[in-house]
């Protein structure tokens, strides 16, 4: 696994174990600038942006039923 692979596989991580939106964002983006700053294609970009997806609807989810 190369060490682009390894940063792929931990921002994916990372995201999926936030907790609180702000997490979330923080790691967003951080994890864009790290994309941007190494010129990752859109298909080596898609995990993390799934994982980050999956994560922003789990928390919106979440909170959604204390707003009523």
């Amino acid at each position: 696994m190369s060490r682009t692979d390894e940063e792929i596989k931990r921002y994916e991580t990372k995201m999926k174990s936030c907790t609180t939106m702000t997490d979330l964002l923080v790691a967003m983006s951080s994890w864009q600038s790290y994309a941007q700053s190494h010129n990752l294609s859109t298909e080596e970009k898609r995990m993390v942006d799934e994982a980050y997806l999956k994560a922003e609807e789990r928390l919106i989810t979440a909170v959604k039923p204390s707003l009523w």
